[in-house]
């Protein structure tokens, strides 16, 4: 087999492994939260001003969603090139790292990983990258677990853009990279879920406080700027970009069906 057949075989098994995987996880928490148990978790549901959600809308997530996937495959093959060519280690097991260190070293890749996220999107929220690439992230107002993934092709390059750099310079486990793909995509399903489904002490919470949620992403939709973090609330809240009423508008998603919510206008940012 010639070495182009070689690797258009490897592709087409990378993207089909994780087209199949991606939309196996996100279809099913997307029918679980709109169909099967949508009226159980009516009260949960964040709502968004906005465009609502229509064919139109899931049919652009799942086409940007297998662009994506698409660069991803790509992505592991320039990994597994480079460390067949020697110039990167990635090993089958943790060896030497054991559980400690691979524990450490996943916290150390999210925290990294949430620093270059709010980097680039605060990048992507300049007035010529906006309308160019992030504008297609931002078609889904009112988000769902399908629009995860669904970015522009240049926006996919520039957020995953630190990964061969870094495995370049740190030998990084397969396993280790494994999880902290699966971290990120539960974290990435978790900001688009349209629904808060953590409880409503989590923003009262010592540590818990600073971590991304559900509302805090879908008010980023809403009003187009603002709460550019991934995991965590830490650079918002740094560099000032965090939206006002972010805590109110967490509450409200966990108002009983007989109280009545909280004005919009209590936790919108003022034109």
């Amino acid at each position: 087999m010639s070495p182009t057949l070689t690797w258009i075989t490897s592709f087409l098994t990378a993207y089909l492994g994780q087209a199949i995987a991606y939309f196996a996880v996100v279809g099913l928490v997307f029918l679980i939260t709109r169909r099967w148990l949508a009226a159980r978790l009516a009260r949960r549901r964040i709502h968004t001003r906005g465009r609502r959600v229509d064919r139109a809308q899931l049919g652009h997530e799942v086409r940007h969603s297998l662009i994506v996937l698409a660069l991803g495959s790509v992505q592991a093959l320039v990994l597994f090139e480079l460390r067949d060519r020697g110039l990167i280690e990635l090993g089958d097991s943790l060896g030497s790292w054991g559980l400690a260190g691979a524990a450490a070293a996943l916290l150390g890749l999210i925290a990294f990983n949430d620093l270059w996220f709010y980097a680039v999107h605060r990048l992507l929220h300049t007035r010529w990258l906006y309308k160019r690439v992030h504008a297609v992230h931002h078609r889904s107002v009112d988000v769902t677990p399908l629009s995860s993934y669904s970015f522009h092709a240049v926006e996919a390059v520039l957020v995953t853009g630190w990964l061969i750099p870094v495995a370049l310079l740190v030998p990084l486990p397969l396993p280790l990279l494994l999880a902290a793909q699966v971290v990120g995509l539960t974290n990435n399903v978790m900001a688009h879920l349209g629904y808060e489904l953590l409880p409503s002490w989590w923003t009262r919470a010592p540590l818990l406080r600073w971590t991304n949620t559900a509302t805090f992403h879908a008010l980023h939709h809403e009003r187009f700027k603002g709460n550019y973090g991934l995991f965590t609330r830490v650079w918002d809240r740094l560099f000032g970009t965090e939206l006002d009423g972010y805590e109110l508008a967490f509450a409200d998603a966990h108002r009983a069906p007989e109280t009545t919510p909280a004005p919009v206008e209590s936790y919108t940012r003022p034109a």
